[in-house]
């Protein structure tokens, strides 16, 4: 995940516009191959969870979820 995608993730999060979670994910995702990206933003979480920051790990665990089965096929990246 590059540095980019983490501040502009962040900052999507911190501003609360979701819906552009999904366009970045897939603008990421053109560098970046699925289950690399998949991991990266489970480490994310962990490192937020370490830092005391739970409700931004609830939120990029939603993100997360988007590349993943239990997103509605029409939401999936």
């Amino acid at each position: 995940m590059s540095k980019d995608f983490r501040e502009r993730l962040m900052e999507i999060i911190a501003e609360k516009h979701y819906d552009k979670c999904r366009p970045l994910l897939i603008e990421e995702l053109e560098r970046t191959p699925h289950e690399e990206l998949y991991q990266e933003l489970l480490d994310l979480m962990k490192s937020l969870r370490d830092e005391g920051r739970d409700h931004d790990e609830e939120d990029v665990a939603e993100v997360a979820e988007l590349m993943t089965e239990w997103a509605h096929p029409e939401y999936r990246v």
